[in-house]
């Protein structure tokens, strides 16, 4: 029987560069407190738990093979020499990995893997950003390949089965069970997240960062779902993680019931590489693939970019990782009559273009691909969508009608488990943790009901490649690439009734499409476009886009329908955002470039349950208060945008002349168009800006290295901590917007904005003369496959 692990699965995987290539994309060290705090408040919305612990390992993980249990080393007293309590977590954990890697001739705790203490492995082992798990699990062949990489790397992260993380005392365990007995109205009531004041800081820090090591081994490796272990003492927590949430069981005590860690390890340890979480559909590709490949992407970096020698070699580096180029196997649809095609198509990648920095939800990444059949250089998007209609088929709609600028559709559909062996069932790659939300044993977090949507592996190749609108070389290529968007949003509303809905950079990619032209603006991610109905209201409502970018209407939270207008509105915050970054102006000071940045585009506060933003847009649309502080150094820039604003929203002066400027598209595109015809503009005026650093969040939690003390109310029933002083928690809804980490506001402060706002200019008044209608929000059901 082979080793578990040894198959074909692929490990240790690379992921997207930041733009100086110095860090991976999203997981700069800087950083680490502000993701670890987004950890912890994102966890509340997804956290399902407390499930028994035999029926989690029943249901999560195959018995036994036959004739396996002679290898598995007995239960009995496994961990006895593992403390119940401790000062610091190594004390618990060095005895654990020595319970866990014990083995005789014959028998083991959990054969074919070894169990090591990876958080020694770090330049700075008790710093955010730098740490690793307690205890990672790999298997044998790749125990050396770790040992060997250096200590700064994150291959620990990229190898492992599962984890162990540990706090030193049972008080810090980051869920609170209902008693054994409680009733089922109890058990729906009961509060699953511990909340005691006196650990709440350690806790939230244990927490953030169990998600972080979960998140960036799911972007590590190609993973369907993976398991970690939580221990809090001698009580152990099993984990469950995929692309909805989490699953956690009860708390058991390992020397009580040794029984329960054994028998998840021993199962574990004997299944198949699919069943422990890996995604079997990429495979590492032949010598001959990767060479057709490396070629492949050469050329067409060197076109699209036209860089030769060192700076084309840096170039590639963002698309090319050595040795590490992969296939994906991409079960496709037949666009036209919307069935499963006959045959698997096979594409190779290897560094995304973008990596997943979220646990939950789409956990989209971005690959230039080649086709291993053709040798065409394509865009493979793998990404978890929810069951809707999929993106391949609204983009194969619309360029069925002849909308504008809109890559074609090479191939798209889910993807299966195991769709290359004889005559085994197709199933596709979903989310389970969104199955149990409504089990009898699951608790409140927070005080709400836990409800998560499924979401289902999914890949897209398009036919257009290039990059991002950020590259942009000059003016003329930024007003020209963000029109060809804007076509593409009219010609989508006006021949396919649709809307995008998310307009910012990332999704405006720009294609050389033959030797010697200029670059073209393709509109892409359509992932999140709705219909709308005979008045231009989006039928779906929920509230949706990239923070930055959001009109002020959505950013707001308003009641009104998403419309064009909306997209409009988002595409004049793109060319100003870029414009700041990349053109020049007179706001030359790295510290009030940052400040526009933070006020104009960033800013946001939780206000009635509900994160809200666009203060500084909506006095922006009213007075020019932020906009007038900076002047352009091509005056062309300036007067577009200062047309496009007064399309926008009309000074007083001009409300009469500009009437429904805005309501009607047909305006700006009358105006941009003629504005490219007639204006010679700069094409290669761009200048990078330097944007002054955001002040550090200072976290107060003391580390691992801190021994920690019980506090003396505290007591210890059962050899179980309770917590008998409840005090109520105050803490911050819910964020609906995914890329924003909404602090925490002071009642006062709270005041002090709601007093404000109410003397600046009323949305009511500012979309007046846009004709908007006031709509009744509908609550989002939750979408689940019938």
């Amino acid at each position: 029987m082979p080793l578990p692990g040894s198959g074909s699965c692929v490990y240790n995987i690379p992921m997207a560069y930041n733009d100086s290539h110095s860090h991976t994309r999203g997981l700069e060290p800087s950083d680490a407190n502000a993701r670890m705090r987004r950890h912890v408040r994102d966890s509340r919305s997804y956290t399902i738990g407390p499930m028994p612990v035999q029926s989690f390992i029943d249901e999560f993980l195959p018995p036994l093979p036959a004739g396996r249990m002679n290898v598995i080393l007995s239960s009995r007293n496994a961990f006895k020499a593992v403390p119940s309590i401790a000062a610091t977590p190594v004390e618990i954990f060095q005895p654990l990995i020595a319970a866990l890697n014990k083995s005789t001739k014959h028998k083991s705790r959990a054969p074919g893997l070894f169990f090591q203490n990876a958080s020694a492995r770090s330049d700075h082992p008790h710093e955010r950003g730098y740490m690793k798990p307690h205890i990672c699990c790999y298997t044998l062949p790749h125990v050396d390949l770790v040992q060997c990489s250096p200590v700064s790397s994150r291959a620990d992260l990229g190898y492992a089965e599962l984890f162990f993380e540990v706090k030193a005392d049972v008080s810090l365990d980051f869920f609170s069970d209902p008693p054994e007995t409680a009733t089922a109205e109890e058990i729906a009531s009961h509060e699953f997240i511990a909340k005691d004041p006196q650990t709440r800081a350690r806790i939230d820090r244990s927490l953030g960062q169990h998600v972080a090591y979960v998140t960036e081994i799911m972007a590590r490796q190609n993973r369907v779902f993976f398991f970690s272990v939580s221990m809090a003492g001698a009580w152990a927590r099993l984990c469950r993680w995929d692309r909805s949430g989490m699953v956690v069981s009860r708390a058991f005590d390992i020397h009580r019931h040794p029984e329960f860690l054994c028998e998840f390890l021993s199962r574990f340890a004997c299944a198949s590489d699919e069943l422990r979480g890996h995604d079997t559909t990429v495979e590492m590709s032949s010598a001959e693939e990767e060479a057709l490949f490396k070629d492949a992407i050469t050329e067409h970096v060197r076109m699209q970019l036209r860089l030769h020698h060192d700076a084309l070699d840096k170039a590639i580096k963002e698309h090319y990782e050595p040795g590490h180029v992969m296939a994906m196997q991409v079960h496709a649809v037949d666009t036209v009559n919307r069935n499963r095609a006959g045959r698997i198509q096979r594409y190779l990648v290897s560094r995304p273009v973008t990596s997943p920095l979220y646990l939950t939800g789409r956990a989209t990444r971005g690959y230039w691909a080649v086709s291993a059949e053709t040798g065409q250089v394509v865009f493979l998007k793998d990404t978890w969508r929810l069951p809707d209609e999929p993106e391949g088929s609204v983009m194969a709609g619309l360029c069925a009608v002849d909308v504008q600028n809109v890559p074609s559709v090479l191939a798209h559909g889910d993807v299966y488990s195991n769709p290359l062996e004889p005559g085994a069932k197709l199933s596709p790659q979903l989310t389970m943790t969104d199955r149990y939300d409504e089990e009898e044993w699951v608790c409140r977090v927070r005080g709400k009901e836990v409800v998560v949507s499924t979401h289902i592996h999914y890949r897209l190749v398009l036919g257009k490649v290039g990059y991002t609108l950020k590259t942009f070389r000059g003016t003329d290529e930024l007003l020209r690439a963000t029109y060809d968007a804007f076509r593409a949003m009219r010609d989508a509303l006006e021949k396919d009734a649709r809307i995008h809905r998310d307009i910012s950079p990332n999704n405006i990619i720009l294609v050389r499409e033959e030797e010697g032209a200029a670059r073209k603006g393709y509109l892409v991610d359509w992932e999140s476009s709705s219909r709308v109905d005979d008045k231009g209201f989006s039928l779906d409502r929920t509230r949706t886009g990239t923070w930055k970018f959001m009109s002020i209407s959505v950013v707001d939270a308003s009641p009104i329908p998403h419309t064009i207008r909306d997209d409009m509105e988002s595409l004049l915050y793109v060319v100003l955002y870029c414009s700041l970054l990349h053109l020049p102006h007179d706001l030359n000071h790295p510290d009030d470039l940052r400040t526009f940045i933070q006020q104009f585009f960033d800013h946001s506060a939780v206000l009635e349950g509900i994160l809200r933003g666009g203060d500084s847009k909506l006095t922006n649309a009213a007075t020019r208060s932020w906009t007038s502080r900076v002047r352009f150094g091509n005056s062309d820039l300036q007067a577009w945008l200062n047309t496009v604003m007064d399309y926008h929203n009309p000074p007083f002066h001009l409300r009469e002349e500009l009437a429904n400027r805005w309501t009607n598209p047909d305006y700006l595109d009358s105006f941009w168009s003629k504005f490219l015809e007639e204006r010679t503009l700069p094409q290669d005026d761009r200048v990078d800006h330097k944007v002054g650093f955001a002040m550090a969040i200072i976290d107060s939690a003391p580390n691992s290295l801190v021994p920690f003390v019980r506090a003396q109310h505290c007591v210890m029933v059962k050899d179980r901590t309770t917590r008998p002083l409840k005090r109520p928690v105050i803490d911050s809804p819910d964020s609906q917007a995914s890329d924003v980490v909404a602090l925490p506001v002071r009642r006062s402060e709270r005041l002090r904005r709601a007093k404000a706002i109410a003397h600046k200019p009323s949305r009511g008044d500012l979309y007046a003369s846009q004709g908007q209608l006031e709509h009744t929000h509908r609550a989002t059901k939750r979408r689940r496959i019938g």
